[in-house]
């Protein structure tokens, strides 16, 4: 602690180095006795002590009715307890390095007392401190630093807004990202995804400015940025790149101009890589969990789930229940164990603009598909995608309800093991085209009779429900007699030219042409199953 007369003596010292300075003048000081600041010499109170106090020890400017710029400038003792003040004035308020200079003396000359001893220390404590240059020098420094400090400020809140999106523009975080930071460095920015993908730009021109980089440049930038902390300098940019967890998650390269980079630069560049590799990595993490729940979610739905739960677990991945599902199932030769198959099928859906959830048996790829039954784009887009044609897709027919899922998937199954065992191996087939395959019994499921039949008689049936006609009797004996006319009218009584009549219908009602031997002998075969309905009713699928 210091005692009053090394209050005073340190008092004095800052007194004398503050009046080596031009621009202001000392007009009061107050000294700490007993922890109360008292006016020096000692005189009548005035509005003023009660200001004085009021700082607590805070240097700050004085309001008062006198014009100009007046300011209390405290000294602090070695327990950073204050021990005195001065009060300042002057024509106008100092700029901020002269501001800065006196805060310097006030606290240099306190510390520096403090050491002791008394006499030699402190004045040349003082006599250091009040050399021009050295002083100018430290406050210049001192300058800087606080200058950088507030661009830097600047800078990370003009950056956080970026993080902050409104709703809505989540998606758009690179974007708002490039933008700002182009915006604060006067650079054109790209920002890259983990495949080397430009998935924002701001700046002059939108077509890539540098060579895309290959795996191993990737790998090495990574690397360089890791070991230094500090933004890699390439061919004609700067990189820096956002990691989680050593896995590049993407970058952001600064195009370099004639401009010298500066310390500013190097932080905005550095700040936004940090904001960057936030999103993304909470991104990865989100598509990790709704890929775990998307899978179980799948497996429940195609092994069968209530309607209100499947509506309220969708609702939460954004996936709609409602309206036609259908099952899509694939298998690839080789078998892929991995997760390929599946990220290949998940991809397939993005580029055909179809929604699903998507998940794997063993080495069975399982989507659940929003809308109608989808064909042949199916497998040639997954070929593409896993560059192999060497697979099998399976697809289910339509279900306008979720307990029918199971069947559908059930289906697709069929029809995966109907492809996978004929001569063409490699392709896809759709359960509703299987035509006399869907009701031949194989390892992958039950024969399916209903379905078939309704599916080549199903409109005949209607008709005859709706004109009291007897349409499906005339085909079925029809095709008994081998197309036959004459036999065919004698067995039905009537004549050959009401049998022809009936026959068009039948093309017309139905649109299938009889003179084709693969239609004939599907609609034989539906013909001779819709003679086992019971009692004589139609045989539709329930």
């Amino acid at each position: 602690m210091f005692d009053r007369r090394l209050v005073k003596e340190v008092l004095d010292a800052a007194a004398h180095a503050v009046s080596e300075m031009s621009f202001c003048e000392i007009t009061d000081r107050y000294v700490a006795v007993n922890g109360e600041l008292r006016h020096v010499p000692e005189r009548a109170a005035s509005p003023q002590d009660q200001d004085v106090r009021r700082l607590n020890g805070r240097d700050s400017v004085l309001q008062g009715a006198s014009a100009g710029w007046r300011y209390a400038l405290f000294t602090a003792g070695d327990g950073g307890e204050p021990n005195g003040c001065l009060v300042l004035s002057a024509a106008a308020p100092p700029n901020p390095e002269q501001l800065m200079q006196l805060r310097t003396i006030a606290g240099t000359t306190g510390a520096t007392y403090a050491q002791g001893p008394h006499g030699q220390l402190l004045t040349d404590a003082i006599a250091q401190l009040l050399r021009r240059e050295d002083m100018n020098q430290r406050v210049r420094s001192l300058s800087a630093r606080v200058l950088e400090l507030e661009e830097n400020v600047r800078i990370r809140d003009a950056l956080d807004q970026c993080a902050n999106p409104e709703p809505g523009e989540r998606d758009s975080m690179e974007g708002l990202l490039a933008e700002v930071l182009a915006r604060l460095t006067g650079r054109s920015i790209r920002i890259e995804d983990a495949f080397g993908d430009i998935r924002a730009a701001a700046g002059i021109g939108s077509r890539r400015p540098y060579p895309r980089p290959d795996a191993a440049a990737r790998l090495r930038t990574a690397q360089l940025w890791l070991a230094s902390g500090s933004p890699v300098r390439e061919p004609r940019r700067l990189v820096t790149v956002a990691l989680s967890h050593g896995e590049v998650l993407g970058a952001i390269c600064m195009l370099e101009t004639d401009r010298p980079v500066t310390t500013a630069t190097l932080f905005a560049l550095k700040y936004a890589t940090r904001l960057l590799e936030i999103e993304l990595s909470h991104r990865r993490s989100l598509a990790r969990l709704e890929l775990r729940l998307g899978r179980d979610l799948v497996e429940e739905l195609v092994s069968g789930m209530e309607s209100a739960t499947a509506g309220v677990r969708t609702q939460a991945l954004g996936y709609d229940i409602s309206g036609t599902q259908h099952v899509i199932v694939a298998e690839w030769q080789p078998p892929r164990t991995d997760e390929s198959l599946e990220v290949a099928l998940r991809r397939t859906f993005l580029e055909l603009r179809s929604s699903a959830l998507v998940s794997r048996r063993s080495d069975v790829a399982v989507a659940v598909v929003r809308g109608q039954p989808l064909g042949a784009e199916v497998f040639a887009v997954l070929a593409r995608t896993l560059r192999s044609a060497t697979g099998a897709v399976g697809i289910g027919g339509p279900s306008l309800d979720v307990a029918h899922i199971p069947r559908s998937f059930s289906e697709a199954l069929h029809a995966l093991r109907i492809r996978a065992g004929s001569i063409d191996r490699y392709g896809a087939t759709r359960f509703d085209q299987l035509g006399i395959y869907r009701i031949l019994k194989t390892a992958g499921g039950e024969p399916d009779l209903a379905g078939y039949v309704d599916e080549w008689l199903g409109t005949l049936q209607d008709a005859d429900e709706n004109r009291g006609s007897d349409l499906v009797r005339t085909l079925a004996l029809y095709l008994d007699h081998g197309g036959n006319y004459d036999s065919t009218a004698e067995s039905l009584t009537i004549h050959r030219s009401t049998l022809r009549y009936r026959l068009k219908s039948i093309k017309d009602i139905t649109g299938f042409d009889l003179a084709d031997p693969e239609t004939r002998l599907n609609l034989h075969v539906a013909t001779r199953a819709w003679r086992l309905r019971p009692h004589g009713a139609p045989f539709h699928v329930p």
